[in-house]
């Protein structure tokens, strides 16, 4: 199974229905999106791209995500979207390590992205170059591409501090596909609503998923309280994303009692550590039903899920449900594994490993790695998690100290990686603070130099990492608690949090 065949499929089948409706911009029918798919194929290969090759992308929402992650599928190539959040520093790593051989950028980045000389070309995807590549003849080799391409490699922030680009296959981003239509049970009529960036994993994979059997994906520019409403009203949205801190916007707003919601009949979100009171209110307000996702980038996302059915269920009795993530989906496996990596025993907490046809390929480059990840066809998340009597997956812990915050990972040792630049750090440890607006939000505990102070360390982080990643609050220690081993002991600084 190929991407390459679905929108085939889809194009055949539903010609004039929407495929892709930009919200306040273009909108493209199946077939129309068939042919700037085909015509952009052949404007990168007569421009140097290849089976193998990588493309970079740069932009904020639009119809260009859904333009290039296509068309370099028909030509056995890979897209790397780049996170337009990312500070310079991260975005050069990026670049060095994927090599793309050309990278489209809408104008605002294109002179930002020039600047680094490791993109290959830039093409200004407003610009007459790209509407060049669109006027190309279409592309008729359809059988250049093969299931075990990979067709997008996202860059997600690894334990060693340094981003990892994760592989995700042609195969994978298809199966997926079918995996979601299953288990979220899509329609024919379906109209899915990107809330959020579509160089993150979980909206960038529904570009293919909502191939699946031809339904409509309708893309917000950027979220706000307003934008969602409207949309959702003017492009009778069936099913959305939203991530925990847009839920609870959407729930505060005063206009949310007259939003036009009828048609929404199922909402995505992804888990957080404060989110049980306010899922509790969204399945009271909404009106709609509810699926939580359990999911990692290396697992082309969603990998468990707790159905609709399930958030009646906690409702009616069972309010520990909502603690869990769900079960597993179809197409998908998971084990718990110990410390020497064989199986734990029923009910015990092991870390969770996953085999699917779904998982990546490995990561960019970077055999190590891979090979510490997948184990005899089985990815290792890192997660930590236990099974109850029914089925249900309850993530008891993140062994490599991931924090979500905002619905976005954010792994403790990439700042600690860039702090430990700074010449006053002697030392220091991040860790996650629960806040009732981001789910958790990093804060950085710092042994300084001799005579030195935390003063810079905030502006060093902002000129270094994505503004999300940047610490909360910087907080001088004279020693760190640590194990026996000599490690800091971490869950020694959250309790020093929780107590004030």
């Amino acid at each position: 199974m190929r991407i390459v065949d679905l929108l085939e499929r889809d194009a055949a089948l539903y010609p004039r229905r929407i495929a892709v409706a930009v919200d306040g911009g273009p909108s493209v029918t199946f077939a129309e999106l068939r042919d700037r798919v085909r015509r952009l194929a052949t404007g990168l290969e007569i421009a140097g791209v290849g089976p193998g090759d990588r493309v970079a992308l740069m932009a904020d929402n639009g119809l260009v995500y859904f333009d290039v992650y296509l068309a370099v599928a028909y030509l056995g190539a890979a897209a790397v979207p780049l996170n337009t959040q990312l500070a310079d520093p991260e975005l050069a790593f990026i670049l060095s390590n994927a090599e793309p051989s050309l990278t489209v950028a809408t104008s605002e980045f294109t002179e930002r992205l020039e600047a680094f000389g490791s993109t290959g070309p830039v093409v200004d995807a407003d610009g007459d170059a790209y509407a060049e590549m669109l006027a190309s003849e279409p592309f008729t080799d359809l059988d250049r591409a093969f299931e075990d391409d990979t067709a997008l490699i996202i860059y997600t922030s690894g334990t060693t501090g340094r981003p990892k680009g994760a592989c995700l296959t042609q195969r994978g981003l298809a199966f997926n596909g079918m995996t979601m239509a299953v288990v979220q049970r899509f329609r024919p009529d379906d109209v899915y609503l990107s809330t959020t960036p579509l160089y993150h994993v979980a909206s960038g994979t529904r570009v293919c998923s909502m191939l699946a059997d031809g339904q409509t994906h309708v893309v917000l520019r950027s979220f706000s309280p307003e934008s969602f409403f409207a949309a959702v009203a003017e492009h009778r949205v069936t099913i959305s994303i939203l991530v925990p801190t847009q839920i609870r916007r959407l729930l505060n707003h005063p206009g949310f009692e007259e939003a036009d919601l009828t048609n929404l009949r199922l909402i995505v979100y992804g888990a957080a550590p404060t989110a049980g009171p306010l899922i509790r209110q969204a399945h009271e307000r909404f009106g709609c039903g509810l699926y939580q996702a359990y999911g990692i980038t290396e697992g082309v996302s969603n990998i468990a899920g707790l159905l609709p059915e399930d958030h009646d269920l906690a409702m009616a009795g069972r309010p520990e449900l909502l603690d869990s993530c769900g079960r597993v989906v179809p197409g998908v496996r998971i084990e718990l594994h110990d410390e020497t990596g064989a199986l734990a025993a029923p009910g015990e907490i092991g870390e969770i490993w996953v085999k699917s046809e779904k998982v990546m390929a490995g990561y960019w480059r970077d055999p190590d790695q891979t090979a510490e990840a997948i184990v005899e066809g089985w990815l290792r998340t890192g997660d930590l998690g236990r099974f109850d009597d029914d089925g249900y997956l309850y993530i008891v812990g993140r062994s490599k100290d991931m924090l979500i915050s905002g619905g976005v990972n954010i792994y403790p040792s990439e700042i600690e990686a860039v702090l430990y630049d700074h010449p006053a750090v002697a030392e220091v440890a991040v860790v996650g603070r629960p806040n009732p607006e981001w789910g958790e939000r990093p804060v950085a505990f710092v042994e300084l130099q001799p005579d030195e102070s935390l003063d810079g360390l905030l502006d060093w982080c902002r000129q270094r990492l994505a503004k999300i990643k940047v610490p909360d609050e910087f907080i001088a220690v004279d020693s760190f608690p640590r194990t026996a081993t000599g490690k800091i002991r971490k869950v020694e600084l959250r309790e020093h949090l929780a107590s004030g």
